[in-house]
């Protein structure tokens, strides 16, 4: 191999590994939200399907390959928590190679190489890499799927688009843009991606069916039920979150420069363009409020790479001079620009390069206390005992052996429709969107019908605060002190 390729194969190996670096040194960083996922890998690995409470038939996540990964790590004795920090930490290096080679085409070696750097140095990144959640593998699959597309191996494009698809129900865009480019670009041949989509998500898709009733996971009516938002305002939330620092706002001004000059000239990330807009649009419709600013971390490589193309053809703009020599100089200033730009607006990163920023906690807010009450919870109780909880995950992973009804319906379909009732009751005495917890009459209910031994959640969630103070609660059950710092924050109530 010629030693120009091999330094331009370091060089661009090298902003992966920043990236896992910085990722490795913020975290972890573990979420409630992930613990859901280990709990069905955990029932996985334990035999009983993929579910999350064994004998119930209910897909509460939507990432279901991520869900078995972790349970065939479970099987070998990894465990779901670990194992998904490593996975998540080098899909995040991964990640950071794939847009590099999605950018050294169209732009060159040294913007791409900003490209890398811009994606390695962003906060937003490494949080991402240490929550647990499978938003880092899908970006691997988004971005992979894209680049087979820019090379025109739409078969392959489709299989990765099928694989993307079962990761995130987002995933499937990928596969639907190398359908359509395939009928742009070689229309007898699209056939390739949607058998090749269809083969990798088959075996699911028959799955979840026969086993759910469906493929639709049951937490995203459940999340459209308890945090309803119009399209618009979801938009505007989301926009809010992508121009949040000084450095997301010198990428976005260069990427909506990026769009436009690929919209109207060079075609070469016109691609990330158009998949970046299908995401924006398929998050305002689903109708689910931007309350998590990941919802929108797949889009920062996307952002980066459009930035670059942005500065790229700024400076191709002066490419007209009354020399040769000034053309190349322009040629050489457009191929080091976006690279040294997108470098400039990493280091304006709130937490990036000037300010670098690390949670005191190993893992995301409550969770350690969480992961403590869930423990008192399972040495107190038997195997099988019904445990009504606030926050599902961390508190339901640490009680692999309780039922745990979700406060949410995120994975308990009765919940759900004791909320729906609610939200109808509350629409027709004239509240006008109601959100949230609702009124504390679904609680009581399902207290009632249910009859859980343990009730444990944060005192804000599940009406905590009155459920403490109601007579018919007090006649039933006592609370249990908790041993934290904050215990006063969470309420355990036990059955009488």
């Amino acid at each position: 191999m010629p030693l120009k390729k091999r330094v331009s194969g370091a060089l661009m190996l090298a902003p992966a590994c920043v990236a896992i670096g910085f990722a490795s040194w913020f975290g972890p960083y573990l979420v409630d939200d992930a613990y859901i996922t280990f709990r069905y890998a955990v029932n996985f690995a334990g035999g009983h399907g993929l579910v999350f409470n064994p004998g119930e038939s209910v897909l509460g996540t939507t990432t279901p390959l991520f869900a078995l990964i972790l349970g065939l790590a479970e099987r070998v004795g990894w465990e779901a928590p670990a194992a998904a920090r490593a996975i998540c930490v080098a899909s995040f290096g991964f990640c950071v190679l794939l847009v590099q080679v999605l950018a050294v085409r169209s732009l060159g070696l040294i913007a791409a190489l900003g490209v890398g750097l811009c994606v390695a140095c962003h906060p937003a990144m490494w949080f991402s890499a240490n929550s647990g959640m499978e938003t880092c593998l899908s970006m691997c699959a988004v971005f992979g799927g894209l680049l087979l597309i820019q090379r025109g191996a739409f078969g392959w494009a489709g299989a990765v688009g099928g694989a993307a698809f079962l990761l995130r129900p987002d995933g499937a865009l990928v596969a639907l843009l190398a359908i359509a480019a395939a009928l742009i670009r070689k229309p007898r041949h699209a056939y390739r991606p949607t058998l090749a989509a269809g083969a990798v998500a088959a075996p699911w898709l028959i799955y979840a069916f026969r086993t759910y009733g469906g493929v639709t996971p049951h937490s995203i009516q459940a999340k459209q039920l308890i945090h309803p938002d119009t399209p618009l305002h979801i938009l505007t939330t989301n926009f809010e979150h992508l121009t949040h620092g000084l450095g997301m706002q010198i990428v976005l001004v260069a990427a909506a420069a990026g769009l436009a000059y690929s919209v109207w000239k060079e075609r070469g990330m016109l691609l990330v363009g158009v998949w970046m807009m299908l995401y924006l649009a398929g998050l305002s419709s689903s109708r689910i409020a931007a309350n998590f600013p990941w919802y929108v971390t797949p889009i920062h490589p996307a952002l980066a790479l459009l930035a670059a193309s942005g500065v790229a053809g700024l400076v191709r703009g002066f490419r007209r001079g009354p020399s040769e020599i000034n053309r190349t100089r322009v040629e050489a200033l457009r191929l080091a620009a976006p690279g040294v730009f997108l470098l400039i607006a990493a280091m304006c990163f709130r937490g990036g390069l000037l300010d670098l920023w690390k949670p005191d906690q190993p893992s995301g807010p409550r969770v350690a206390e969480y992961l403590h009450i869930g423990e008192i919870i399972a040495e107190r109780s038997e195997p099988g005992d019904v445990v009504l909880v606030g926050e599902v995950g961390a508190m339901a992973y640490a009680m692999p052996e309780q039922t745990i009804l979700d406060s949410a319906g995120i994975n308990s379909p009765a919940v759900y429709e004791g909320r729906r009732r609610d939200r109808e009751r509350s629409l027709e005495a004239g509240v006008s969107n109601p959100m949230g917890e609702g009124t504390r009459s679904w609680a009581l209910e399902l207290i009632e019908k249910h009859e859980p031994r343990y009730v444990a959640t944060s005192i804000q969630f599940v009406h905590g605060r009155s459920l403490v103070n109601d007579p018919r609660i007090i006649a039933k059950y006592r609370r249990v002190p908790v041993d934290l710092a904050n215990g006063a924050e969470y309420l355990v109530l036990e059955r009488r």
